[in-house]
């Protein structure tokens, strides 16, 4: 199917972004003139029970103080009415989008629940490659219309410092909290999150949770199982699961599996490397 078109999308995720929209227009009128979404919703309409719903908001100007309150305002009105999915993203203007997020200032947004102004964590350089190659056009300019700043090099080393920082200290807190680490719901964090990185690294080219799951299962044979639990929790839920009887060995199995991904995508050389 390829990128979605609107009405192709889920209808969770049309309500949610109809009332996103429908309160921009209401309390801050002409301040945004485009709302994209990116993430895994991009791939063949990928959508699951625990999804996000990950939006750019593209603003005409940076929103005043009044304006940022009345933000806040509205992201309280959809998350109280909507408790999930979480509806995640940031305001920027086009010309952020045209130039390296790593400059971008800060700005409005939200994660969960959570509104603040600041530096967002999906203001890097997945999220402008997503836009470009799979973003979702809500509203506004289409996104193949709109210049959106790209650069292989600066793709792969942020992918590779993500790897070796964030990844690395999650790893090291599954081996401290062995009973969070033995819950289903990692193994579909843990198991699809960080292959995605690795195919990235390894390929090139972006890629869903299923798709990195999918590719992992090809890619890692020998860690087989517990791809295949990261994969039946997020399409799959109601199937049982081989580790039923002992979700300790699934923890075993997902530090396993991370450590070998891990150093394998921060081995992986650069384009400049090659």
């Amino acid at each position: 199917m390829g990128v979605p078109t609107r009405d192709e999308l889920p209808d969770v995720v049309r309500d949610v972004c109809g009332s996103h929209l429908a309160l921009l227009d209401e309390r801050v009128p002409g301040l945004v003139d485009g709302l994209y979404l990116h993430g895994s919703l991009g791939f063949d309409g990928e959508f699951h029970g625990g999804s996000d719903i990950d939006f750019v908001a593209v603003t005409s100007r940076r929103p005043t103080q009044v304006e940022t309150d009345a933000l806040r305002g509205i992201h309280a009105e959809i998350d109280k009415r909507w408790p999930e999915p979480h509806h995640d993203g940031f305001y920027v203007t086009a010309d952020d989008l045209a130039g390296s997020p790593d400059v971008v200032p800060d700005g409005p947004g939200v994660l969960h629940q959570w509104f603040d102004v600041g530096t967002h964590c999906d203001v890097k350089h997945i999220t402008w490659r997503e836009l470009r190659d799979h973003g979702i056009t809500l509203r506004g300019k289409d996104l193949r219309d709109l210049m959106i700043w790209s650069d292989d090099a600066a793709l792969h080393a942020s992918t590779r410092e993500n790897l070796d920082t964030f990844w690395r200290s999650q790893l090291e807190a599954m081996e401290h909290h062995p009973r969070e680490a033995s819950l289903p719901q990692a193994a579909e964090w843990g198991a699809l999150g960080a292959p995605r990185l690795v195919h990235l690294l390894v390929t090139g080219r972006p890629t869903s949770k299923s798709g990195a799951g999918r590719w992992a299962r090809e890619a890692y044979p020998h860690h087989r199982e517990i791809v295949e639990e990261g994969l039946r929790v997020r399409e799959r839920p109601d199937d049982p699961s081989t580790y039923a009887a002992d979700p300790d060995r699934r923890r075993r199995d997902l530090i396993a599996f991370m450590t070998e991904v891990i150093a394998d995508g921060v081995a992986v050389p650069g384009p400049a490397e090659r």
